[in-house]
C-alpha cells in the first residue's frame, strides 16, 4: 500500500509527540515517505501548536476532499480503531504475507522453509510459525480477520455516506483512491488470515486418521481456496485502477496483475485437482 489510511492513529501520536516536546522527527523511510494524508496530518499537528488530532483530520480532509471531508474523517477513525488491532511482531510485520495479500501462493504440501527460508517482506512462502511469531495460531488468525472486517464495514459506510456527492474532478478522483485503498488494505489483511488458516488446516489434514477429523478440514480447506481466490480476483480490478497498490519504492513491485492472476490459476489447481485427492485420499 502507498499508506494505510489509519490517519486518526498518526494524528494521535504526532499529537503526543509535540506535547513530550519533541522538536524534530525523522520521517522518510522507503516504506513510509509516501506524501499521503498520514504524512500531512503530522505537518499540520507540527505547524499548529494549537491543533488537535481531530482538528489537524478534518482541514487535511477539507483539503483533499473538500464537501466529502466529515464521511472521510468518520472513516479514517473507523479504520483507525480497526488497525489497533494489529498483531505486531518483528517477525511478524516482515515474514507474513501482509506484504503479499492474496498474491502469495498457497501450497498443497509443506515446501520445507520456515523463518530462514521465508525472507523479510518478499516470499512468506507457508512458514507459518515464522508469519506468526509470538501470537499462537488461532489468536494470529482472528487479529487479521478482526483488521479485514473493521476496513470492510468502515468501507461500506463510507460509500454510503458519500454516495451522490458532487464533487469537483480533483476531490472526486482522491475520494475514488482512497475507497479503493482502503479496500485493498482489507483485502489484504482477510487474505493474511485465509493463508494462516489454509497452512493450519493442511497441516492437520496431514495427520487426521479418519474421515470425520478429514471432513471439517477439508471444508475448511475449500471454503479458504474460494476465498482467496476471490480476494485476488478484486485486489487485481483495484490495481488496474490504481497502479500505486503493490509497488514498494526499495523493491519495485512486490506483486503485479500478473502475480494476481496466477494466484487465481493456484487456487483453481487446489481445487480441482488437489482438493479432490485429499477427498479421496481421506474417504471423505
Amino acid at each position: 500500500m502507498p499508506y494505510i489510511p489509519v490517519v486518526e492513529n498518526v494524528a494521535e501520536h504526532a499529537a503526543h509527540l509535540r506535547q513530550a516536546d519533541v522538536d524534530g522527527l525523522m520521517l522518510s523511510w522507503t516504506l513510509g515517505g509516501y506524501l499521503s494524508p498520514n504524512l500531512e496530518v503530522i505537518i499540520e499537528i507540527g505547524q499548529a501548536a494549537e491543533s488537535s488530532a481531530g482538528k489537524a483530520m478534518h482541514a487535511v480532509a477539507v483539503r483533499r476532499f473538500g464537501a466529502a471531508a466529515p464521511a472521510v474523517v468518520e472513516a479514517w477513525r473507523a479504520f483507525s480503531a480497526a488497525f489497533r488491532e494489529y498483531p505486531f511482531a518483528c517477525p511478524s510485520l516482515y515474514q507474513s504475507p501482509a506484504q503479499m495479500g492474496p498474491a502469495n501462493l498457497l501450497w498443497g504440501e509443506p515446501t520445507g522453509y520456515d523463518a530462514a527460508g521465508a525472507t523479510a517482506f518478499a516470499y512468506p512462502f507457508d512458514a507459518l510459525d515464522a508469519w506468526r511469531s509470538i501470537y499462537p495460531a488461532d489468536v494470529f488468525i482472528g487479529q487479521f480477520e478482526k483488521m479485514a472486517q473493521g476496513f470492510d464495514e468502515a468501507v461500506a459506510g463510507f460509500k454510503q455516506k458519500v454516495a451522490g456527492l458532487i464533487l469537483d474532478g480533483g476531490a472526486s478522483r482522491a475520494l475514488e483512491d482512497e475507497i479503493g485503498v482502503a479496500e485493498a488494505c482489507a483485502i489484504h489483511f482477510r487474505s493474511v488470515a485465509n493463508q494462516a488458516r489454509f497452512v493450519l488446516a493442511r497441516d492437520q489434514l496431514a495427520q487426521a486418521t479418519t474421515p470425520a477429523q478429514a471432513r471439517p478440514l477439508i471444508e475448511v480447506l475449500e471454503r479458504t481456496l474460494r476465498s482467496d481466490l476471490a480476494l485476488a480476483v478484486r485486489l487485481r480490478a483495484i490495481q488496474s485502477r490504481d497502479s500505486r497498490i503493490g509497488f514498494e519504492a526499495a523493491c519495485q513491485y512486490f506483486y503485479l496483475a500478473v502475480d494476481l492472476a496466477e494466484k487465481v490459476i493456484n487456487c483453481h489447481d487446489l481445487l480441482t485437482r488437489w482438493l479432490p485427492a485429499q477427498r479421496a485420499k481421506h474417504g471423505v
